[in-house]
């Protein structure tokens, strides 16, 4: 039996989806239209309409669909999926392919999102906050190989190719679409190997001081994926999100996925795709303890942002040290001439600069050492020495030296810790503890 079907009557008229296809339509879509060969007047077959396209992939990530052939199966039941669609059948292949072969008007169509919300004023980015996230890849453990493992079987997949393409070839017989997915399997594999050999020799070659015992290791299905730690303190193949979230609304302004696990080393990157994104850097930037430290520092001083970052436990006051000395005889303890460049230890003898080291990002380390034959006969040793020290043993304060740099005053804590508990509420990850407003020109501190 037939019947007439209304579409704009499959939903109702205040559902997601209409706003979607409404918001998609107000968008510049002329990149995805450039690359459209067939158009009218000219002979082609007809061409999907990106802003369908766009619309479906939208409105399938905000039900969390995220595969092409759920998608496509949607379209065949769902009233939403098929007010879209206008009750016609769409090819997951097509939805797979729009989605993997249109990155960079993807990326414009982002930017055009972001500006639509900064016009509406819903993006300042008077203050923002940074968190990084590991997403675990598609890759196990036992997928990682060395380099010459990795070329091994990489001739083992050519040797494949070439025999499919052969068979091809000679057995028209065999049905050709299975043929043909057989072919592609194999490139696909070779393709993948050739990736990771790739991976290996760029992580052997970014090993300068350990490069002869170093052994890089790259998965043979994600090439691009690394071992990494996660939250619940085990290393598994992982990529590290990094995540910009503006807190007037709590709107994410940036994503980005990234190979290194270090937290720290993606701040300068997060302000200039900031800045390329929105056309400008934020004024304030709140993230934790895991991107507090010099180079952050300065990076954001470099970039004109007030950074924001928590205190790690390493650098709080503690009543004891490492080696169990307390009081008098911690390193913070040890009175420092300036203008003799030179420590004074409680027995009174005078520890003196032995070596410079440069940390890099403007940072530089001065050793202070006593004397070779002081501390063997000092009677406050036992206080001062760890139990296991040697009879040549004397102590050494480490003294960190940072460029000269305008001075700034730091807030009120009671500021801070408001400021750090708004930012809680955007990202859950930030963890609500004092913050402390740094400045180029970080406190010099003592260490041992």
């Amino acid at each position: 039996m037939l019947r007439t079907v209304d579409v704009e009557r499959l939903i109702e008229d205040d559902l997601s989806v209409r706003s979607i296809w409404e918001l998609v339509g107000r968008l510049d879509l002329s990149l995805y239209h450039a690359q459209i060969e067939a158009v009218e007047g000219h002979a082609g077959r007809d061409h999907t309409d990106p802003q369908l396209l766009i619309s479906l992939w939208l409105y399938a990530y905000s039900r969390g669909i995220s595969s092409a052939r759920e998608v496509a199966r949607q379209c065949e039941f769902a009233p939403a999926f098929q007010w879209l669609c206008g009750l016609h059948a769409i090819s997951h292949r097509t939805l797979s392919g729009f989605r993997s072969e249109n990155k960079a008007a993807l990326d414009d169509l982002f930017v055009q999102v972001l500006g639509m919300l900064s016009a509406e004023g819903l993006i300042t980015l008077e203050r923002v906050t940074l968190d990084g996230t590991k997403i675990k890849a598609n890759a196990g453990g036992n997928t990682f190989r060395r380099k010459e493992r990795l070329q091994a079987h990489l001739e083992l997949a050519r040797g494949q190719v070439r025999i499919l393409n052969a068979e091809g070839e000679q057995e028209q017989s065999r049905a050709k679409r299975h043929a043909a997915a057989r072919r592609r399997a194999a490139r696909q594999r070779a393709s993948r190997l050739e990736a990771a050999v790739r991976e290996v020799e760029r992580l052997q070659q970014e090993k300068k001081h350990d490069r002869k015992e170093f052994v890089a290791r790259a998965s043979s299905t994600d090439s691009e994926a690394h071992v990494m730690r996660n939250g619940e303190g085990g290393t598994v193949p992982s990529y590290n999100l990094q995540l910009l979230t503006d807190t007037t609304h709590g709107l994410v302004v940036n994503v980005d996925a990234t190979t290194d696990a270090i937290d720290y080393r993606q701040l300068k990157p997060a302000l200039q795709r900031c800045q390329t994104t929105l056309g400008q850097k934020p004024r304030q930037l709140v993230a934790d303890g895991d991107y507090t430290n010099h180079a952050s520092v300065q990076a954001a001083a470099d970039c004109g942002v007030d950074f924001y970052g928590s205190w790690q436990e390493s650098w709080k006051p503690v009543e004891r040290d490492a080696c169990g000395r307390n009081g008098g005889f911690l390193a913070s303890a040890f009175p420092y001439d300036p203008k003799r460049d030179c420590f004074t230890c409680p027995a009174g003898q005078i520890l003196t600069r032995h070596a410079r080291m440069n940390r890099g990002n403007g940072v530089i380390t001065h050793v202070y050492h006593a004397g070779k034959t002081v501390c063997a006969n000092c009677p406050l040793r036992r206080q001062c020495a760890p139990q296991e020290a040697r009879p040549a043993w004397r102590r050494s304060i480490t003294r960190l030296f940072i460029g000269a740099a305008p001075q700034k005053r730091l807030p009120d804590m009671n500021v801070v810790r408001r400021l750090i508990m708004v930012a809680v509420s955007t990202l859950p990850r930030i963890p609500a503890q004092p913050c402390l407003n740094i400045s180029r020109s970080w406190p010099q501190f003592r260490s041992e």
